[in-house]
């Protein structure tokens, strides 16, 4: 069950007075709900220092995308694992924090199965995420996750306030969400989609260009395929992280609903209390079904158009 950030560092708090914390976390939750406040504050109880006087502590160590295409690569894993693998410069733990874990590359992913596995003792590992399903399965599976709630309701974000807007809209359109209203959803969910799929494929695009210019000299033919290939790759992979960005602002939507079903707030949207207001619990979680449906359908591969097609008719008009 998801919780808030403070809520989430009481039970993790409790969890490690009676022996119980575990070596590995993922922090999986919206943008702004706290995950890295939450892993700086675990981060503290653990080498013992306070995160409000001292950001930083030699036993900590903390890896964020940083390459051009804000990825996490192999390199930076392998810096981590050695500093990991050394004796802690005080008390007897080390920390470590890796961002938007959805950003580490495959390869990295890889190589830092072992240690994600059987960390040096002493080692405590917290990942963050924004998107817990761009997470490979071999790190998920190697983690406890916590899921958080954000405190202030809808994901701020250009693209997904626009997204989450449509879909309050087709949901309280008048005469009530039907067929048509799905699927002008899904044709607009869809341009959104290919939007970012142009946008990324033309920057990657020109990244190549560049390369091929600098180094025409010194590369063959194999490499520039072999780029190529990567580049078609990398391009997927980012579009897939940020329709899933574009499906979690449709699950806030959902799921603030819900929640104001359970604790209302004067203070929350107004077309979120509408929505909760046209929507019992019973049919926000169906719709919140459809959802997880949709997203478990992509993660399958099943084909991006009939997959957003049929479960937005379920989450916006089901039967």
């Amino acid at each position: 069950m998801a919780l808030l950030k403070e809520r989430a560092f009481e039970r993790l708090s409790d969890a490690r007075k009676s022996g119980r914390l575990a070596h590995a976390y993922l922090l999986s939750g919206p943008p702004g709900c706290g995950k890295a406040w939450l892993a700086m504050e675990l981060a503290g109880m653990i080498l013992g220092f306070n995160p409000a006087e001292k950001t930083s502590h030699p036993d900590l160590y903390q890896v964020a995308p940083e390459s051009k295409s804000r990825r996490i690569v192999t390199e930076q894993i392998r810096t981590l694992e050695h500093a990991l693998q050394m004796k802690p410069l005080l008390g007897i733990h080390k920390v470590a924090i890796l961002h938007d874990a959805d950003r580490m590359q495959p390869q990295a992913a890889n190589a830092f199965l072992k240690t994600l596995e059987e960390p040096p003792e002493g080692c405590h590992i917290l990942l963050t995420t924004t998107l817990r399903d761009a997470v490979l399965t071999t790190i998920l599976s190697r983690c406890i996750l916590v899921p958080i709630l954000s405190p202030a309701g809808i994901v701020q974000d250009a693209k997904n306030d626009e997204v989450a807007e449509a879909f309050v809209a087709a949901l309280l359109q008048k005469g009530g969400p039907d067929a048509g209203a799905a699927l002008r959803f899904t044709k607009f969910f869809q341009g959104q989609v290919s939007a970012l799929r142009e946008h990324v494929t033309g920057e990657l695009e020109g990244e190549l260009k560049d390369q091929i210019k600098h180094y025409r000299d010194s590369m063959d033919k194999s490499w520039k395929d072999t780029r190529e290939d990567q580049i078609k790759a990398q391009s997927e992979a980012m579009v897939v992280r940020e329709r899933q960005r574009l499906l979690t602002a449709i699950s806030e939507v959902l799921a603030n609903a819900l929640r104001h079903h359970v604790l209302p707030d004067s203070n929350c949207p107004p077309n979120i209390q509408r929505l909760a207001a046209s929507n019992d619990t019973k049919l926000l979680l169906k719709r919140l079904d459809a959802l997880d449906r949709t997203r478990r359908l992509l993660s399958a591969g099943v084909q991006e158009s009939l997959a957003l097609e049929s479960g937005f008719l379920q989450m916006i008009a089901p039967l």
